[in-house]
C-alpha cells in the first residue's frame, strides 16, 4: 500500500469545491492509498469499483455515497469499466469557525463515528435520495455561481450533516479516536516523506524507524497499526506502483525496471508484480504497443 497526501489546494475565503471526475484503467493505482486535510463527501454518478478505508471493503455503484474526514486513508479499485464521480471536499473552518461550539456540532459525521456509522451511504437508504439531490444543487450552485452562491452551498452543505447526523450519529461516541488517528499520522508523516525519497534503494526498516526517531520494534507495530500494513509491504507496493509506471511510460525493459525500482531478483519482482497487479509485467509492455 502508498500511503501519499493530497494536497489540493482550497480557497481560504471559501475552501470549497465540487467537480465531477472521472476513474479510468489509465489513473488507477492499485494499493495506492491518500489521505487529505480536509472532508469529503463523493457520490457515484456512473460505474462500479471497490473503495478501502479502515480495514473496510466498500462496494460502490451508481447513486452510492461515500463520506471521508480528513485524516482516513482511503484507495479505490475499479470494477468493469470506468467510474464517474461527483466528489465536493471542503475544510473544517468551511462549516466551522474554531470559536463556535455550535458550528462544530456539524462535524460530528467526521469527528465522531457512532457503533452504527459506515462511510458508504447506499442508494437503498431513505436519507441517500435526500443527500443527493442536495449535492446535485450545490454542484448547480458552484457552476452558475449567481449572486449569493456562497451562502446556498454552504446551507446546502450543513443540512446534508445534518442529515448524517440524524441517521448515523452515536451520541456516546467522543472524538478522541479520531484525534489519536490524525497525531498518528502526523508522526508517520517524516517516514512516508523518507520512504518517498528512497524506496527504490536497499532501504531498511531500521534506517526509517531512525528518521522518526523510534526503535525498530517500536516503528514496526506502530506503522502496521496506523497503516494496517507492514512496512515491507508498503515498500514493495510502491516499488510495484513505480515499476507499473515505468512499464506503461518508458521502452526499458523489464529487467532495467525491476532494478531500477528496486527488485534485485528478478523471479521475485515477477511474483510479486503479479500477485499485487493480477498480470505480468510483460502484459502491461504488450498493452503499452
Amino acid at each position: 500500500m502508498r500511503l501519499e497526501r493530497d494536497n489540493i489546494p482550497l480557497d481560504k475565503e471559501f475552501p470549497f469545491q465540487i467537480s465531477e471526475v472521472e476513474l479510468t484503467p489509465e489513473n488507477s493505482r492499485p494499493g495506492s492509498y491518500h489521505w487529505h486535510s480536509y472532508f469529503e463527501i463523493t457520490c457515484v454518478l456512473e460505474g462500479k469499483g471497490n473503495y478501502f478505508v479502515n480495514g473496510q471493503e466498500y462496494t460502490m455503484e451508481e447513486d452510492d455515497i461515500i463520506i471521508f474526514n480528513n485524516v482516513e486513508p482511503h484507495g479505490w479499485k475499479l470494477i468493469g469499466g470506468d467510474m464517474k464521480l461527483l466528489v465536493m471536499i471542503f475544510s473544517p473552518e468551511f462549516v466551522a469557525e474554531k470559536l463556535s461550539i455550535f458550528d462544530t456540532e456539524y462535524l460530528k459525521p467526521f469527528v465522531e463515528r457512532g457503533s452504527n456509522f459506515k462511510n458508504r451511504i447506499g442508494r437503498e437508504e431513505e436519507v441517500s435520495g435526500e443527500i443527493r439531490s442536495s449535492i446535485w444543487e450545490i454542484y448547480h450552485e458552484w457552476q452558475q455561481k449567481k449572486e449569493g452562491y456562497p451562502l446556498m452551498i454552504k446551507a446546502n452543505v450543513l443540512r446534508i450533516l445534518t442529515m448524517l447526523i440524524r441517521a448515523y450519529q452515536d451520541e456516546s461516541k467522543s472524538g478522541e479516536m479520531l484525534r489519536e488517528k490524525k497525531n498518528a499520522m502526523k508522526r508517520l508523516e517524516q517516514a512516508f516523506n523518507y520512504i518517498d525519497d528512497h524506496y527504490c534503494e536497499k532501504i531498511t526498516l531500521e534506517e526509517v524507524a531512525s528518521s522518526v526517531y523510534m526503535s525498530s520494534n517500536y516503528f514496526s507495530s506502530y506503522f502496521r497499526k496506523v497503516t494496517n500494513i507492514s512496512f515491507s509491504d508498503y515498500v514493495t507496493r510502491m516499488r510495484i506502483n513505480h515499476a507499473r509506471e515505468l512499464l506503461r511510460e518508458t521502452d526499458k525493459n523489464v529487467t532495467e525496471i525491476a532494478m531500477e525500482c528496486g527488485f534485485n531478483n528478478i523471479s521475485n519482482f515477477y511474483r510479486l508484480y503479479k500477485k499485487h497487479v493480477g498480470k505480468p509485467p510483460k502484459d502491461e509492455k504488450q498493452k503499452k504497443q
